[in-house]
Order: C-alpha cells, then structure tokens, then sequence
C-alpha cells in the first residue's frame, strides 16, 4: 500500500512523494500570509492545503480529513460573520475542529474567530493596537508546549482593532495590558492576537499599503520602523520556534490518529 500511512514518523508515500499529515491553512486577504511560519512546517514534510478565503467560500476538504488548521489574519471582523459565507464556513471548521481535537493555532483574527467558535464573545478593542506592543506571557505558559518558545516576555507586532472575552474551557496564557493576547482552548487549540508572522518584510508592506490608516490612528511610523529592525531577529526566532512546536502538535496528532 504506496500510500499509507507510517505511524512511526507520521509521513505517508505517494507516488515517489513523501506527503506528511494534512494542514489546512486557511489565508484571508492577498498581504497576511504564513511568512515565517512556513518554513518550519514545510520542513517537517506537512502537506500544507491553503484555503484562500478571497478565492473559494468552501475549504478544500472537510474538516476529518486535516491534522492541523492554521488561521491567519483578516482585514474583515468577526462581526461581519453574517456578511461573509466563508467566516461562516470557517466557524463551523474551528467549531468541528475542537470537538475533534485536531490542533488549531489562530493568529490575529485566526484567534478572533477560534474564540468565537468557543464561546468568547466579540468586542471592539478599546484603542486601536497597531505597532509594537511588550506581551506578558502567564506562569503557565512555560510548561505549554506551543507558547514555552516564546518566553516570559517579548516584543510583538500588533494590527488590530478588535478583541474577545476569555472563550469557554480556555486557559489565558500571555496579556498585553488588558488585552488577552495567547490562550489556549483545551489542549489543542491556541490563539495569539499579535501577529508573529510579521517579519520586516511584511510591516513594510503593510506600512506602504496602510500608511493613512496608521498615522489616523496616532502610529508615530520612524519609531516603527526602528523597533521593527530591533526586533526583528528575536522576532524571527520566536516565529520559528511557535512553527515548529505546532508543526510537532500536528504530527502527534496524526500519529495518535491512525494508531486508534
């Protein structure tokens, strides 16, 4: 059988392909890919299926045939949900993913939505948080097998406007202010508000794409851009280290899987 699955090292054969366990990522808009993240994930062999929102309303599979979902950010709210089929598909995906235990990490709306599909509730933001921003991450998160990679404290990079209340059967990990910035729902699912995929090349996209929007909104944009060349490093490597712990989750689950 060319094209089953080997337990041990939870890759599977196709043809003269190596094909990993299954990860949906799911891409809302042109200009917030997985960046940085890729790299880790590619690396351990995933098959990686993109679902582009902007292109199809549906996912290309159903949710039973995935190890693992990775939801970016979106330029739309979760308060829009009634106005866009795809945020209604995309619930039910994060909702059916849960019951299963399939392991989720949401970045940005990613965990907007996650938190939604748990039972947070959707609020706006008391400022809009765009920039650089110090993140605190809880006691616990140190035993936590995603969010240990990202220490005590960090430096994030923020573009939001929105926020959520703490999600049913979560555990709030990381706090920047009062704004829940990592959680986990259960033991699968994570959620981080701060976009960790943002590495220079993307904060000067966006600062080409959004300049406007960012200086209405007080963003003193020379500062910006010197945090974003301090950090970026750092940055970098919490990036790969938050990859590759999810990518393991993806790989434990699929392992789990197939030997049950």
């Amino acid at each position: 059988m060319g094209d089953a699955w080997r337990v041990g090292d939870a890759v599977r054969r196709k043809e003269n392909f190596v094909i990993g366990p299954r990860l949906l990522v799911v891409q809302h808009d042109l200009d917030d890919s997985m960046n940085d993240l890729a790299g880790p994930l590619a690396k351990a062999r995933l098959h990686i299926d993109p679902w582009c929102t902007f292109v199809d309303a549906e996912p290309p599979a159903s949710v039973e045939e995935y190890d693992g979902i990775l939801s970016m950010g979106a330029l739309a709210s979760v308060s829009e949900e009634a106005d866009h089929l795809w945020m209604q598909n995309e619930r039910r995906v994060m909702e059916q993913a849960l019951a299963r235990g399939i392991p989720v990490l949401g970045v940005c709306f990613g965990a907007q939505i996650l938190a939604a599909a748990a039972g947070g509730e959707f609020r706006r933001a008391p400022q809009e948080a765009i920039g650089w921003c110090t993140v605190d991450m809880e006691p616990d998160a140190v035993n936590d097998p995603l969010f240990a990679a990202l220490g005590s404290q960090f430096h994030a990079f923020q573009y939001h406007y929105d926020t959520f209340t703490q999600p049913n059967n979560s555990t709030i990990l990381g706090r920047s202010g009062d704004i829940i910035e990592a959680y986990r729902v259960g033991q699968n699912a994570w959620g981080i508000q701060f976009h960790i995929e943002a590495n220079p090349a993307v904060v000067y996209a966006w600062l080409g794409t959004y300049r406007q929007e960012m200086e209405a909104a007080g963003v003193d944009i020379d500062q910006m851009r010197e945090l974003t060349a301090t950090y970026a490093d750092e940055y970098r490597e919490k990036a790969l280290g938050l990859s590759s712990a999810f990518a393991k989750q993806v790989m434990t689950h699929a392992r789990t899987r197939e030997a049950g």
